[in-house]
């Protein structure tokens, strides 16, 4: 199994999981391999890896879809610093998924607190896999890992 399949396969283990906190169906589409050199025009939440991994996962989508979601979740709106510190739980809980599912493999993987982007440009040394998933009603968002 090569390096991006086998983040794919994290990955893919790591959004199951995160599937049951979120009480909004969930497709996962098919994974795509990005260039290391990203625009990334939506919010952003980076995470960094370290460890056995070296490297960031990166969650973006329109502020609506972060919005819908946390509606399905807690039943109300939010807006303002609420989302974005809603935004950035979501991106603690799918990385500590992703971390979970990586000691379940032998892996060792710590993360770094998120920081959260309106708009970047991103460029990475290596790898970058997305995988796309699609919330019904709710929009998209991509769930990214950068390797160093």
């Amino acid at each position: 199994m090569t390096l991006t399949q086998s983040l794919e396969h994290l990955l893919k283990n790591a959004i199951t999981s995160f599937q049951t906190m979120v009480p909004a169906p969930i497709t996962v589409e098919p994974t795509i391999a990005l260039s290391p050199e990203m625009n990334l025009p939506f919010r952003s939440v980076f995470i960094g890896l370290t460890g056995d991994i070296s490297g960031s996962l990166i969650i973006q989508g329109e502020e609506r879809t972060f919005s819908n979601l946390a509606r399905s979740m807690f039943g109300m709106e939010i807006e303002g610093a609420m989302l974005q510190s809603f935004t950035c739980e979501l991106g603690n809980m799918i990385a500590g998924n992703f971390a979970t599912e990586a000691t379940n493999v032998q892996v060792s993987l710590d993360i770094t607190p998120p920081c959260i982007y309106e708009e970047a440009f991103f460029t990475s040394m290596g790898t970058v896999v997305s995988l796309p998933l699609k919330f019904q009603d709710n929009g998209y968002l991509h769930i990214s890992i950068s390797m160093n």
